[in-house]
């Protein structure tokens, strides 16, 4: 039995609960990174779909052809956006642990398949077969034969988040920050009561309220983070390297460091709002190469650095030239008042009896030592 008044008060706390998410973001700080973007892709499909959720049970049963188009259009969203929250959700978490473009790129490409089907199936909806779900003549809503696979498609949404948390954290601890499992399980009560029980309006709002959740782990996994670049800073490359040099197995960790040449030159010619979008667009290139196995940070002014899990020397070669590539295409393809180049250093370690110290004074000889060949070949 549906009950309006309680539809009301549920709606109204998501949004509101939404909203306070929303303020808190702001007053916080603006994430400029992709992974900032797709958490308020989510946000923003919530907050419509709590409003349009609360006109789909208002228009319940009312007469006239505005209403029965109306009815179908607002439940076609509410589908499809809790799909897209889903997706949404997968990128969002892979980011957080990856930093990889390429592979939120695979993502879209994997799970935009089954959303399409989902269209599909919503715009057959529209001509009457009832797949997912209908509207009869006395405009009464109606669930549809086959509405479990929305449902089965954000369960596994969910569920691949959970093994990609799960696995960060078994290979490298990745993720002690990000607790994926608080948006992961009001999200999945909240759908798993309202798919069960028919007029309980639980679904947004449980999700509103696991993206409050999120909103507050961000605000204390910023501490971890760079915001103009994008990558993970300093002080989680030092809890890294710490992490790894403190473990009793010993693995090769393979590292480059690289910063920006002449990037005095790029704040004096064009000032420091271009010198930050430099700053950017190496971080954009960066977590364009990273894989599984890789990390990058940014580790300084114009310094940054790449952890690469049992990298040999062959490896760093490779990904330096990968870098060189890629910067060089920038160049050619991005049309910036500037002309970007790196000069980098590279070193492997035993973690078994290696200290920060070290690491770093390695990976800073190393650097500055391709960085004077470099200049001494120019001259």
């Amino acid at each position: 039995m549906v009950v309006l008044e309680e539809i009301l008060v549920a709606n109204s706390v998501g949004l509101l609960v939404l909203i306070v998410s929303m303020l808190s973001k702001i007053e916080i700080k603006k994430e400029r990174h992709l992974s900032g973007r797709i958490f308020d892709g989510m946000m923003m499909l919530t907050f419509f779909a709590l409003i349009l959720e609360t006109v789909t049970f208002l228009l319940d049963g009312k007469p006239g052809t505005v209403v029965h188009f109306l009815q179908y259009a607002t439940n076609a969203y509410l589908f499809l956006a809790s799909s897209c929250v889903g997706i949404l959700w997968v990128l969002f978490v892979d980011i957080r642990i990856s930093r990889s473009i390429t592979r939120i790129k695979r993502w879209v490409k994997v799970l935009s398949i089954p959303y399409v089907a989902l269209i599909v199936l919503i715009v057959c909806d529209f001509f009457g077969t009832g797949i997912i779900f209908s509207i009869n003549e006395q405009n009464v809503y109606q669930r549809g034969e086959l509405v479990i696979l929305t449902y089965a498609f954000v369960f596994c949404c969910y569920f691949i988040t959970l093994v990609l948390a799960n696995f960060a954290v078994k290979r490298n601890g990745h993720i002690r920050f990000f607790p994926v499992h608080y948006f992961v399980i009001p999200s999945l009560l909240g759908t798993l009561v309202q798919g069960m029980f028919y007029g309980l309006s639980a679904g947004w709002l449980c999700l509103s309220i696991a993206l409050l959740f999120v909103q507050l782990h961000i605000s204390n996994q910023n501490a971890y983070e760079d915001e103009l670049s994008g990558l993970y800073n300093r002080k989680y490359f030092v809890w890294m390297v710490e992490k790894l040099t403190g473990s009793k197995k010993d693995h090769t960790i393979g590292a480059i460091m690289m910063d920006i040449d002449r990037f005095k030159s790029i704040n004096d010619e064009f000032g420091h709002s271009v010198g930050d979008d430099a700053i950017r667009s190496i971080g954009w290139i960066l977590m364009n190469i990273v894989t599984d196995n890789t990390v990058a940070f940014r580790v300084g002014g114009d310094e940054f650095v790449i952890l690469l899990m049992d990298g040999t020397e062959a490896d760093m070669e490779q990904l330096c030239s990968t870098i060189n590539e890629r910067v060089s295409e920038f160049n050619k393809t991005e049309g910036k008042p500037y002309l970007l180049s790196v000069s980098m250093g590279y070193s492997t370690s035993q973690t078994v009896g290696t200290s920060l110290d070290h690491f770093f004074h390695q990976l800073d000889q190393k650097m500055y030592e391709q960085k004077a060949l470099r200049y001494a070949k120019k001259d």
